[in-house]
């Protein structure tokens, strides 16, 4: 299946949204000093795994938006050329393959 403009642009809603959630830890973080952090996060391995979960997810998500940003940018660049140019927006050519939101 191939993907369209806004079929792109909704992927990058639901994985901004992913990103808004998972990034609320930050959030707790920024407020803390480093004592805070040390007991909340480095003393306990759950609470070791579970920021590194988080911070990991944080860069999966981030590099997801960025590509489907280029490839939302790469495929309207190459609809207002080829309709500049007076050709049939409405063939395969036009659409893109998928991308899976994690």
């Amino acid at each position: 299946m191939s993907d369209t403009v806004g079929s792109l642009v909704d992927k990058l809603f639901t994985v901004d949204s992913k990103m808004w959630n998972n990034q609320e830890f930050l959030h707790q973080i920024r407020r803390m000093n480093f004592t805070q952090f040390q007991s909340g996060f480095l003393d306990r391995i759950d609470s070791k795994r579970k920021l590194f979960d988080n911070l990991q997810k944080c860069c999966n998500l981030n590099m997801q938006r960025t590509r489907l940003i280029m490839e939302i940018d790469r495929l309207l660049i190459k609809l207002v050329e080829a309709g500049l140019a007076g050709r049939d927006l409405h063939t395969p050519e036009f659409e893109i393959d998928s991308h899976k939101t994690f």
